[in-house]
């Protein structure tokens, strides 16, 4: 698992999505707001895309690449 990082560096990479230490999502991050408080997921398969909020208790986890290639 990746160490946390300052939201506005995780343009286009790939992240999990936690909630109350829950992974809720994994997927490559879109868009963040200029405040960096909250970012866009891009849509995959039938996961549309969505938006988390550091406000409503998200962590997002950057994936390094040895993860990626051993799932």
């Amino acid at each position: 698992m990746g160490i946390i990082a300052p939201w506005n560096e995780l343009i286009g990479r790939m992240v999990q999505i936690q909630h109350h230490g829950h992974t809720i999502r994994t997927g490559y991050v879109e868009e963040v707001t200029d405040s960096a408080d909250a970012l866009w997921i891009a849509a995959h398969g039938i996961d549309r895309r969505a938006l988390y909020e550091k406000a409503q208790g998200h962590t997002a986890l950057p994936v390094v690449e040895s993860e990626r290639s051993s799932r």
